[in-house]
This record gives structure tokens, sequence and C-alpha cells, in this order.
């Protein structure tokens, strides 16, 4: 389905709904099999690609299965509209996991002894045949990746998840990649962060000779986090003189499913891993020099978490293209949106100080480093620059209700000097909302007085009701 951006983008709150540009059907396809995953190709930052998307879906013929993806392209023709072919993956063996890139495709096996694989793409991919009128490309061979370690896998794993994609590097011959794996054992969660390149630095290159390399990649980055799958609150039922009542709330962690959100250049990489905390990995343009001597790149790891009910669990993150807006959702079907660096320059409504923090100034203590010192000390210190949470768009006043959110994406309309970004957001019914990102309305406390300037016409008719039963209840019994 298709409809106009246009649409999009006026004002429906204050405006009337116009029908003149509605949904148009562009296609509708059955594959053969049964979809697991889905994929879209991140932009590069010279301009779109002809590649957009891909879908993996798996056909079972009687003792064996084959794994296929259909990647969806615009032609190099003049013809317009999405083409497709599908590609018929190489093995036998379930693929867990799989990026569509540019070139390539980058996916993980289950089981493996390698971490991930990679298959170029025919050159040839967007031209003509097309669609029906193509055959099946089969690939033959894939590019073992990064080998197992033995950190990557604890005992006694009950399930595992993983997700990955390609990043940026400075090299261009180089393959960065970037995975997430979550394994669950019966205590914990093991969420393992590693940045792999293929990339081999003048010490390895001493040591080897004229050997070629065993295990071509080196691991740059990594970080492993576990948590308890249960977390244990003390909770008071009755009252703090009767101590026999204290209990022990077992409360269990969610661990949301592997994603990435990254931007266009790839130097910045979002990925939820805990309820509702989320990573940021950032590639900062400089070198450390290491005890060898060698200049080794930097990268900046940034943890955050959103400020919504301690039992959400977050089910979509998105980066604009830039890498300075992130739009993160939760299985309340809350949206909140985060801005940092150009994004983060205009002025948005401010809680205003309640008497407690104005008696904080008041003794100097309490008093936490405000925003811009953070954002200072973090851009002198050459660090990437922290997430602000700068709104939140709620099911009751965003017209989410309880429809689960199935994607969303920043979509820049700025012309003539005018700041325009929008959040299009695609609902699991089929709807689609938008919503002006550059604009908020002023936050307002939750009290008495604010409940009466909003609502002062209901505030009214209940005070004129209560008036007249007064009066009425005087007259006749006085």
């Amino acid at each position: 389905m298709r409809r106009p951006l246009g649409v999009f983008m006026q004002d429906h709150v204050n405006k009337t709904k116009g029908t003149e540009d509605g949904w148009v059907q562009t296609f509708e396809h059955r594959l053969p099999g049964a979809i697991s995953k889905v994929s879209t190709v991140t932009p590069s930052e010279s301009g779109q690609n002809d590649i957009q998307f891909g879908i993996m879906y798996h056909v079972v013929e009687e003792e064996s299965s084959k794994h296929y993806i259909r990647v969806y392209y615009t032609a190099t023709d003049d013809t317009p509209g999405f083409k497709y072919k599908d590609i018929r993956m190489p093995g036998s063996t379930w693929i867990s996991a799989f990026s569509l890139e540019p070139n390539e495709i980058l996916y993980a096996r289950d089981p493996d002894r390698y971490r991930f694989r990679t298959v170029p793409l025919p050159s040839d991919l967007t031209k003509a045949p097309h669609s029906l009128d193509a055959k099946e490309i089969a690939l033959a061979d894939s590019v073992a990746g990064d080998p197992i370690r033995e950190f990557h896998q604890p005992r006694n794993t009950e399930s595992h998840e993983i997700s990955l994609c390609r990043i940026y590097s400075p090299a261009p011959e180089t393959y960065r990649v970037m995975t997430v794996d979550i394994h669950k054992t019966e205590s914990a969660y093991y969420c393992n962060f590693t940045l792999v390149d293929n990339v081999t630095t003048p010490s390895q290159l001493a040591e080897l000779g004229d050997q070629p390399p065993e295990n071509p990649w080196t691991i740059r980055q990594h970080q492993l986090i576990e948590h308890q799958v249960y977390t244990e609150e003390q909770v008071d039922y009755i009252g703090f003189a009767d101590v026999s009542q204290f209990q022990q709330e077992r409360t269990r962690l969610n661990i949301p499913q592997p994603m990435f959100g990254r931007s266009n250049d790839g130097k910045a990489i979002v990925f939820p891993f805990v309820q509702t905390q989320f990573l940021t990995l950032d590639y900062i343009d400089q070198r450390v020099q290491e005890e060898n001597g060698e200049l080794a790149e930097f990268y900046d790891w940034l943890r955050n978490e959103v400020q919504g009910p301690y039992d959400a669990t977050i089910t979509g993150i998105h980066v604009n293209p830039k890498g300075n807006m992130l739009a993160v959702w939760t299985d309340y079907n809350t949206i909140y949106i985060y801005k940092r660096g150009s994004a983060n320059t205009q002025a948005v409504p401010r809680r205003k100080p309640s008497l407690l923090d104005r008696m904080d100034i008041w003794l100097d203590v309490g008093i936490p480093e405000t925003e811009d010192e953070s954002s200072y000390d973090r851009h002198e210190n050459g660090l990437s620059l922290p997430w602000k949470l700068r709104m939140a768009i709620t099911p009751q006043e965003g017209e989410l209700h309880s429809r689960p959110i199935s994607s969303v994406k920043f979509w820049n309309a700025t012309s003539n000097g005018r700041q325009s970004n929008y959040l299009l957001v695609a609902l699991q019914n089929g709807g689609v909302n938008s919503y002006l990102v550059d604009e908020a309305e002023e936050y307002m406390e939750d009290d008495f007085i604010n409940y009466v300037k909003t609502s002062w016409n209901l505030v009214a008719a209940m005070t004129m009701i209560t008036a007249a039963f007064v009066l009425n209840e005087y007259r006749n019994h006085p």
C-alpha cells in the first residue's frame, strides 16, 4: 500500500481529513512458505539504495528444508513499483537471524561453529528479468565469520537469541560486524555485545610473517552484562511495626527481542537488552594509543533507561538517518523520543521548579548537573553526546489506544530553513499516524489549579449543578 507523504504532514487535528488521497494497493504477494524474519536495508550516506528490504521464508519438501530470502528492490529501468527475486541460502541449517546489506547478506545459523556468515549478492540482482519472470538464485557457498568463543555461550543454556548488522569502518575494505547474543539460563540472562572486524594490525602481521592468520577476525569491543531472571523486592503488607509480615516479592525480568537501530553512516547504533534499558555504541573520529604503540579506534558506550512503568518492556527502536534522534516504544504503546546534538537545539517545555527544588537551590544542596554542563563536558572530552528525553506520545493523547505499534520511522521534511521532522507510526491494525516532533505541548503539573484551567467547562458545569442542589436543599429544608 502507498499514499502521498504530504497527507501525513497536514494538521488533521484542526482541519478536516481529506479523502481524495487514500491508500493505493501496489502489490499482494503470497509466499510459498512460512515467513520468519524481515530486514530492511539502511540507506547509505550517498543516497537511497535500489535494494529496499528482504523477507525470509522456509519451504519444507519431503525430508529436506530450504531457506529463502525474497529481496525487494526498485528496478533500474523506468518501470515503477517494487520488483523482487528469490534467493536460496546455502545449506539446510536453520537461520536464526539475518541482516540485508546493500551488497551482501549477513546471517547467523543455529547450530553453527561461527557466530555469523556472509554471502555476496549478485551484481546483476536489480536487472531484468524481474519477479515472476526471474529464476530462483541459488547461493552455493558462504564466507565464515568469527568463530564462537567460550564466553559467548554459558553452561545450561535454555534459549538463545541473536541479532547482527554491519557498521561503519574508516577502512573501505574492512568488514565490521556488531552482534548481540542473549543466552537464558535457569537463573540469569547473559547479554554479549561483540564488535569484530577482519583488519590485521601491524603487530599481528609481524607475528605471522608470511603465514595467513588462522582466524582473520579480531574482537574490537566486547561487553558482557549479566542479569538475574528474577528480582526480589521486600514488601511490607501490614505496617512497619509488624515485622513478621515482611515478604519477598519476586518479579520476572523480560529480555526484549534483539534488535538494532542504526544511523545511515553506521556510526551510531542503539539496541535494547533488559526491560526498559538500552545501550548506544558511538564511533568517535579519533584514535587512542595502546600499550603496543598502535592507534586503536575509539568507541563510546552510553546506557539509558526509559522512564516508563517498572514492568514495561521495549518492543521497538528506531534511529533517524543522522543518528541524533531516537524513538523507543514499549508494550504499553508509549513512544519516547530522544534528541541530542544538532537535533536538540530548540528550546522545549520544562517542568517548573517545585517548592522543594527551590529550597535545594537556596540551600545549595542536591542540585544535579544541568544538561548543558553534562553535554559540554562530554563534548570537551571527545565523547558522544547523551540522549535527552524530549517527547512522549502516550496511547490516549497520541490516538494509539490499545493498538500495538508495528514500526516507526522519522521523516525529515525541512524546507526553506524551517525545521520539520515527522514521526510516522505504523500500527498492527493497518493504520498509520504521523506526529510533528519539533513541537511539544507545555508540561503541566498534575494539580488542582491546572485541572481547573484545562477542564474549566466541566468544572463550571459541575459547580452549577452542585449549587442548584444546595439551593434546592436550603429551600426545602431551612
